[in-house]
């Protein structure tokens, strides 16, 4: 009998008055950045890596079956838990939790010192999402045996609706996008060459549209889409360490 994979959890590690927020992507889970909190940890800051409503089942429909607004409050509710434990904090995400991260940003909260995005579409650019996110639900039927009549039934839906949720999670990209410039913060933009999800060169888009501010922009020229996993993740992770050390924060570890 085939061993039923386990499901991802939200992560909390607790190790200092400093605080990072690790934002997953659109059919992702907290395993996307749990190799960074991982390296996070080890340099004795406290992490938090929630699971955005709806993510993290065996059931894709989930997902669609949340929305943006759920998202942004999760986003919200996990900075305000972080908050009481950490007297700053950091705030970054994958993809569309890179949006989220942002997002966040320019809220102002005085604790938000800095973050980022990685590979994150702020911009409206061609994508493949609406794809992967049904090749991402064929995977996981597959994965649990779903009765294949079932199966194509299920993906039936969700070619319907896919669509129609990216669209609002464009809209907020384009909200997000217009209030940049609200930022004073110092920020992080991290992008893959070889993106297979979107343009690469919409961060060159959102480099543009800082001027106001500090930024770090890392270009990794052979990394796709999800960075955080991808063979060059070393390299990223240590770009990661490097700007939140530089970050300025007032608390002693």
């Amino acid at each position: 009998m085939q061993r039923k994979p386990s499901l991802p959890r939200p992560f909390f590690v607790k190790k200092s008055r400093r605080g990072i927020l690790l934002l997953h992507a659109y059919s992702g889970s907290s395993n996307d950045v749990r190799m960074l909190s991982r390296i996070l940890e080890k340099n004795d800051y406290t992490v938090s890596a929630p699971i955005l409503t709806g993510h993290g089942t065996f059931e894709p429909l989930d997902i669609l079956a949340a929305s943006v607004e759920d998202w942004r409050q999760d986003a919200r509710q996990a900075f305000l838990q972080l908050r009481k434990e950490c007297e700053e904090v950091a705030i970054f995400g994958l993809s569309m939790g890179g949006i989220l991260a942002m997002d966040l940003l320019e809220e102002e909260h005085p604790e938000s010192i800095g973050g980022g995005l990685f590979c994150s579409p702020l911009f409206k650019t061609e994508n493949q999402v609406p794809e992967n996110f049904f090749r991402y639900a064929e995977q996981v039927y597959q994965t649990v045996g779903l009765d294949p009549v079932l199966q194509a039934e299920k993906l039936g839906q969700i070619s319907e609706l896919v669509g129609g949720q990216l669209q609002a999670i464009e809209a907020l990209g384009e909200q997000v996008a217009k209030r940049l410039s609200l930022l004073q913060v110092p920020i992080y933009l991290a992008q893959g060459g070889k993106d297979e999800m979107i343009a690469a060169t919409t961060v060159y888009q959102t480099l543009q549209a800082l001027p106001q501010t500090d930024v770090s922009l890392h270009w990794f020229a052979e990394s796709g889409h999800v960075i955080t996993v991808d063979p060059v993740h070393k390299q990223f992770e240590a770009t990661v360490l490097n700007f939140i050390e530089n970050l300025p924060w007032n608390e002693e570890k």
